[in-house]
This record gives structure tokens, C-alpha cells and sequence, in this order.
């Protein structure tokens, strides 16, 4: 189980569009050239028994679909079914939808019903890839729709914009609040954390400092795994910062009202 020495950072154009990253034989890290669009996103290929699941499509400026059921012919996994949901639902995530023959919804009354939540954003449920549980876990705040999801095997945590090496834009700062808490709480209540990974990374290797929006490179980029205690931080700074939105910036993220 390991991570790249670093990511494509955007400064040599001519490298391919997307660059794979496996983290073990079954779980793929892919991130989008920033080439391809300055969001430069990270998407995840998890890999079951019965089941693969893809974690959001990117932009749509690079060819994922094809990308992927080259990987899964690689790894001998082209007749599982493959499952294509989304960390949310904002357009650098889903922009590659079309690729797929069926994909999970965008909104929260899509994402609840495929996944079995009765009590939307209240409660957790799973899906089952074939020896190979990974919780899903409700975090609205940031879109709407948003979905952490806990990989039992692995013990990853992926957790789209809401938790990532950089600006984390809070479009509804009560639900990102009690978000924060829910996936606080889950993970104390016997879920270990190994890794946390997002769906960007926007900060450089200086502590708390980030690109400028926009930026399409990335020189000296923090990492994109990011230890347990950052989740456990930022639940701790916005429940201290109280019921009015307000900008905080830390070393790993920098929490972002807009």
C-alpha cells in the first residue's frame, strides 16, 4: 500500500491525461491532468469480488470512461458490474458521466434512494462490492449530495470536497457543521482511519499556503493523503467556531464560506 512520490503537478504538458496510482492491487488513485482542466480532480477505482466502484468522473476534458475499463481489463475485472457514483454532484465531478453506461444520481434524493438511506442525512448505510464493505456516509454542506465513504478493507477514507488539502467551500454552513460531527462520530464509534483523500489538492508543501484559484500548476504541492488528526482538527475548529460562518485556516485545509 503506497502513494506516488508525487502527482502530476501541471508543469510538463506533454504527460498523459490522467495519471494511475495503485495504491494496492485493488485500489486505484487517478488524478486528471491539470493540463486537461485546472481542477486537475482525483477519482477512485475500488475493485470487489462482484463489484467495482467508481468514485466520480472528472471534468469531462480527458476520455475516463475508456480509461477505466482499460484498467479493469489489466487487473482481469471486466465482467464485474461497475458502479459509478459521485462524492458529489458539482460539474468537475460528474463531467464525465457520459462515458458510463449508468451512473448514480447527482442529487441527495438520488444519492438516498440508491443507497438505502431512510433517514437521510441522519444515518449510514453500505454497498457491498464482494468481500469488500464500504460504508457511505451522508456530509452535505458543501453541495448537497455529498457522500463520504469508508473502504473496510483498506480503511480509507474518501471524503470528495469536504475534507482535502486545501480550500473546502461551504455553501451551507449548518449542514457542514453537523456534517463534520456525523463523520466525526463515525469514525470514533470503531471505524479506523488510515488515510483521508480528497478530491483535490490545492495547497502547496508550505503549511496552510495555497494556489491561487485557477491555477493550472502545482509546483511543490502538499500531499494528498492526509492522517486522521485532520479530520479529527477539523471537527474540532468548526465546532468551535460556532454557528456563524467563518473563514479558518490551518496547516492542511482551509475551511472557505462562500
Amino acid at each position: 500500500m503506497s502513494f506516488p512520490d508525487r502527482w502530476d503537478d501541471g508543469t510538463d504538458p506533454s504527460t498523459p491525461a490522467h495519471q494511475v496510482h495503485w495504491y494496492d492491487d485493488r485500489t486505484a488513485i487517478v488524478r486528471q491532468a491539470l493540463h486537461t482542466n485546472f481542477e486537475g480532480p482525483f477519482v477512485y477505482l475500488l475493485l470487489g469480488d462482484t463489484r467495482a466502484l467508481l468514485l466520480d468522473t472528472g471534468t469531462g476534458h480527458a476520455d475516463l470512461a475508456a480509461l477505466v475499463h482499460d484498467l479493469l481489463a489489466a487487473r482481469g475485472a471486466s465482467e464485474l458490474d461497475l458502479v459509478v457514483a459521485h462524492t458529489h454532484g458539482h460539474s468537475d465531478h460528474v463531467g464525465g458521466d457520459g462515458g458510463f453506461e449508468s451512473v448514480v444520481g447527482r442529487s441527495a434524493e438520488a444519492v438516498a434512494e440508491y443507497f438505502g438511506f431512510e433517514y437521510w442525512p441522519h444515518n449510514s448505510s453500505t454497498i457491498d462490492l464482494g468481500q469488500r464493505i464500504v460504508d457511505v456516509v451522508p456530509i452535505p454542506g458543501h453541495q448537497g449530495a455529498d457522500i463520504a465513504l469508508y473502504d473496510r478493507n483498506t480503511r480509507l477514507l474518501f471524503t470528495g470536497d469536504s475534507l482535502y488539502p486545501g480550500r473546502l467551500y461551504v455553501m451551507d454552513w449548518p449542514a457542514f457543521r453537523a456534517s463534520v460531527a456525523r463523520l466525526g462520530e463515525f469514525v470514533a464509534a470503531g471505524n479506523p482511519v488510515e488515510w483521508v483523500l480528497g478530491a483535490h489538492i490545492e495547497l502547496t508543501d508550505v503549511p496552510g499556503k495555497d494556489y491561487e484559484m485557477g491555477a493550472d500548476k502545482h509546483p511543490g504541492e502538499h500531499v494528498l493523503q492526509l492522517r486522521p488528526a485532520v479530520l479529527t482538527e477539523l471537527v474540532q475548529v468548526v465546532a468551535a467556531a460556532g454557528e456563524q460562518p467563518v473563514r479558518i485556516d490551518r496547516d492542511d485545509f482551509i475551511v472557505y464560506p462562500v
